[in-house]
Formats: structure tokens, C-alpha cells, sequence
């Protein structure tokens, strides 16, 4: 019940998981924005980054690297191999884990893209991302896959 429980929208903001959940929201809203005209989302985005730091990636793989469901991948794959950026391989089906692969398309695209998403980092101001991702880096550590090997 409302009022059981006092809060105020300053307790709310000192809840630092909160904070994170909510800025995370807001800044892939801005890096939405960013990467719309290059028809790409941030997620798709991140597809592309992890096929280009590895030699081929299961959907699942793909999945747990860029932190969505693997039953979203599916699709996702699906519309990026549509667009001709990503390749799905031959050996596809129920219990045949296909590696995906980056295309040249994909390749050229993710170049023009990486910019982009780079000059996200002056969002922080000087220093700031990177004190935000030396932050964060911890909560990411039970993650395996490409997105380690990152700088």
C-alpha cells in the first residue's frame, strides 16, 4: 500500500542498481538515436561488434554476449542475415548449432557504425567512461565469449 513505506524520489535515486537499470535504458535510447541512420539498433549494433571479434558465434553464444534471450536471437539473426550483414552458415536446424559469421556487408557497416558509438564515450566528459567502465566491468565478469576479449 502506498505511504507503508516511506520514500522519496531522492531514497529512490540512491539506489544504485536502480540508477544503473534506468541509465542503461536512456543512453541505448540515445544510442538509438545515434545509430538511426545507419538503420541499425544498438542491439544489432552489438551483434556485429562480437561476430567481428570472433570467428563465429552460435546463436547462443551471440545471445549470452550481447544480453538478450536466445529466442530473440532467432529473429534477429534472421533480419540481419535478410539485410545480407551477417551469414547464418549451411549446417542450420533443430540441435545443429550454426556459426555466424560477419559478412563484407556487415563488416563495412559495423565501420561506419564503431565511430559513432565510440564518440559515446563523450557523453562521460574527461575520464568519465572510463571510471564508469572500470565501475561496471565487475558486474560483467560471469560472462564468457567474445565480449571479454574486448579491449
Amino acid at each position: 500500500m502506498p505511504g507503508d513505506l516511506p520514500v522519496t524520489r531522492d531514497d529512490i535515486d540512491t539506489i544504485a542498481a536502480w540508477t544503473v537499470i534506468r541509465a542503461a535504458r536512456e543512453l541505448a535510447r540515445r544510442l538509438a538515436v545515434e545509430l538511426g541512420p545507419l538503420d541499425l539498433s544498438p542491439v544489432e549494433f552489438g551483434v556485429l561488434v562480437q561476430l567481428a571479434a570472433a570467428d563465429g558465434l552460435s546463436q547462443a553464444d551471440l545471445a549470452r554476449a550481447v544480453g538478450i534471450r536466445p529466442q530473440s536471437m532467432t529473429t534477429l539473426v534472421a533480419a540481419l542475415h535478410g539485410r545480407g550483414l551477417v551469414d547464418r552458415g549451411t549446417e542450420r536446424g533443430r540441435g545443429r548449432a550454426s556459426r555466424i559469421t560477419l559478412t563484407t556487408a556487415g563488416g563495412e557497416l559495423l565501420a561506419r557504425a564503431h565511430p559513432l558509438v565510440l564518440a559515446s564515450n563523450d557523453w562521460f566528459g574527461d575520464q568519465g567512461a572510463v571510471a564508469l567502465v572500470t565501475a561496471l566491468r565487475p558486474l560483467l565478469a560471469d560472462t564468457t565469449g567474445p565480449a571479454d576479449t574486448l579491449p
